[in-house]
């Protein structure tokens, strides 16, 4: 950051106060604000008055903290509060979440739920979309009490001032990470600031907490104020989805069946030479036209098949070198039984992750494995072995997450649709889910969303292929030096070239050569050292530690905002267990009920909040105790 040399001894103090303090308690933190931007900022502190220049051009009318009073005073006469909707979340009745929800629902049925969320001053989530000089930050934090603060902005640079401003050791005593937090989150472009701060919510935050959140604007800057809107738009995803025990306990049960059947696991050491091409072929309906293509240039890629699209390749006499799958159910099982001759599938090997229902392995002479990232079987592993992030929520995501930890550095995307133009013409032809009198079929697909297509046009998708195309940009945004072409007749995928099928010019490699070296990057060395009773012992005890942690705060819990701090603090504390099975499986469950405990309880009658409250902690400690007793029951 450029500073004029209009600085008080006061503010150089502050900063330099700021600085010995962030690099002694927050190496991460101050390493941060040793990144230099792209914005020339320039502070400027004289006749006790503020100024941050942007590009030589004033923020603030030359009165930082006058201006920003203003803002905020405006600001609590019409707050931008948000509360989302109250449901307890549906499980199937043979499994504990099932029990557990049905539980819930009981204990809240006698309440009288109003259909709107009261709010106070204490905020789940307070979301303050700009920060320059930060003033308001001190005033938020004084006025609100905040769980989650998140700070959103578009450049490291538009952070520095706030080290002149701000009391940053008075600040994180208050957001110390036991029951309150505080993070920043920068993008330029509004799109995938509004997408990354979704996956921000959900992989380091609490995002029950999102029961009642804030909106702050700051800085009226474009891609703020449209990354806040996109936020907006699509701020229930994160409530979405949380998972649960039981899913969380399969990916456990079966990963263990699968290190017992001494798969090959993917070490990924080895990569690819840098001249290979690979095709990564789903089951959009656009796979249609593309099949003589890759028909005709088999031998000058490396062809990944995904899911479904297998019935589509093997109607059309195509072998991919590879097929991905990623589901844990039998369904994944019971429909590739149905989408392919079995003398077909043994002749493919077979990349799957870590989690896949233990049978499909019987279904294919070569199986092999993968990690996934962020799941709870793959913590069993050692922490060297790669984890695969951006693999879900469809096949294709494996499918393209392994490319690229592979190393292909050009990548070909086909049917890869990511929506479809004919909501009845969902899938390529020969797809299990087109074959009528099966239980895959759909008649027509749901029109959610309107997307714009790869080529042009309109495209229609749904929340789950919208989720899809978010992690795809999410992976090749990190991703570099990797080019990847979309020949698919679908929907724009942001960091992917258009590329129509005649467009194509592919130049030859070693395929036989590359095959090798991939099948060196499999490994069976992880039986020597994978500790599996150690690790389930464990299991255990953070178990019952964490479950005696939230039973000692039972006596805590007196008003609203008690309940509040109650979901923080237990989201926070099982961090504690990161490394742990105990975080993958746990933490689902908390995630399903401090949503339903906050969205009843804010709309109780405030004289029965407590009551209701304890009542339903209480039962959740129940539930607790039982996934303990049922993880007892796993052997190594």
């Amino acid at each position: 950051m450029n500073t004029i040399q209009l600085l008080t001894s006061e503010a150089e103090n502050t900063r330099r106060k700021n600085l010995e303090y962030l690099q002694k308690v927050s190496p991460q933190f101050y390493q941060f604000l040793n990144l230099k931007g792209e914005l020339n900022c320039s502070v400027v502190h004289q006749a006790n008055r503020w100024e941050l220049f942007v590009n030589r051009k004033p923020l603030y009318g030359g009165d930082g903290y006058g201006t920003t009073k203003k803002q905020f005073d405006e600001y609590l006469q019409k707050p931008n509060s948000f509360s989302t909707p109250f449901y307890i979340h549906e499980f199937s009745q043979d499994t504990i979440d099932g029990w557990f929800s049905q539980k819930l629902k009981q204990i809240i049925a006698s309440e009288r739920l109003s259909e709107e969320c009261h709010t106070e001053k204490s905020v789940g989530t307070m979301l303050v979309f700009g920060v320059g000089l930060g003033f308001h930050i001190d005033l938020l934090t004084q006025h609100y009490d905040i769980k989650q603060l998140i700070l959103v902005e578009t450049d490291v640079e538009l952070i520095k001032p706030t080290l002149y401003t701000l009391d940053w050791e008075k600040l994180l005593s208050v957001y110390n990470g036991k029951d309150r937090i505080i993070s920043f989150y920068l993008h330029k472009d509004p799109d995938l600031l509004a997408a990354g701060l979704l996956d921000h919510l959900m992989s380091y935050y609490n995002p029950s907490l999102l029961t009642h959140f804030h909106v702050y604007l700051h800085r009226y800057d474009p891609v703020l104020l449209e990354g806040a809107k996109k936020f907006w738009a699509s701020h229930k995803s994160p409530i979405l989805g949380f998972g649960f025990f039981q899913d969380e306990l399969w990916s456990l049960e079966y990963t263990l069946e699968n290190i017992k059947r001494e798969l090959p696991l993917f070490y990924g050491t080895k990569p690819v030479p840098s001249d290979a091409v690979a095709f990564v072929v789903g089951a959009g309906p656009s796979l249609e036209y593309a099949l003589d293509f890759i028909k005709q240039n088999q031998h000058k890629a490396v062809i990944f098949s995904c899911g479904s699209a297998i019935g589509t390749l093997y109607q059309e006499g195509i072998k991919p070198d590879f097929h991905v799958e990623i589901e844990r159910t039998k369904q994944t099982y019971d429909a590739l039984v149905i989408s392919a001759d079995p003398d077909y599938l043994r002749t493919i090997p077979a990349l799957y992750n870590n989690p896949m229902y233990p049978q499909v392995a019987e279904l294919f002479d070569d199986p092999r494995m993968w990690l996934k990232g962020n799941d709870t079987g793959a913590s069993l592993f050692p922490p060297h072995i790669p984890r695969l992030n951006y693999s879900n929520p469809t096949v294709v995501n494996g499918g393209l997450s392994l490319a690229v930890n592979m190393g292909f550095r050009e990548i070909y995307l086909f049917g890869t649709d990511m929506g479809y133009k004919d909501p009845k013409k969902h899938h390529a032809r020969g797809n299990v889910a087109l074959k009528e009198g099966t239980e895959f079929y759909k008649e027509k697909e749901s029109q959610e969303y309107e997307l714009e297509g790869n080529f042009g046009g309109t495209v229609y998708s749904n929340w789950l292929l919208v989720w899809a195309r978010s992690m795809i940009q999410d992976l090749l945004k990190s991703a570099k030096g990797v080019r990847v072409y979309n020949t698919s007749d679908g929907a724009k995928i942001e960091f992917t070239k258009p590329i129509r099928i005649d467009q194509i010019n592919l130049r030859g490699f070693k395929k036989s050569e590359t095959l090798k070296l991939i099948d060196r990057n499999f490994s069976k060395d992880y039986l020597q050292v994978i500790d599996l009773p150690g690790k389930l012992q464990k299991l255990v005890r953070d178990a019952q530690d964490y479950h005696s942690f939230l039973r000692n705060r039972l006596g805590e819990l007196e008003k609203t905002h008690d309940f509040l701090s109650f979901v923080s603090q237990a989201g926070l504390y099982q961090w504690k267990y990161a490394n742990s099975p105990f975080f993958g499986l746990f933490r689902p469950p908390l995630m399903n009920f401090s949503y339903a405990l906050l969205s009843a309880l804010c709309r109780t009658q405030k004289s029965q909040r407590a009551s209701l409250g304890l009542r339903l902690v209480e039962a959740y400690l129940e539930f607790f105790q039982k996934c303990i007793d049922r993880v007892k029951m796993l052997e190594p």
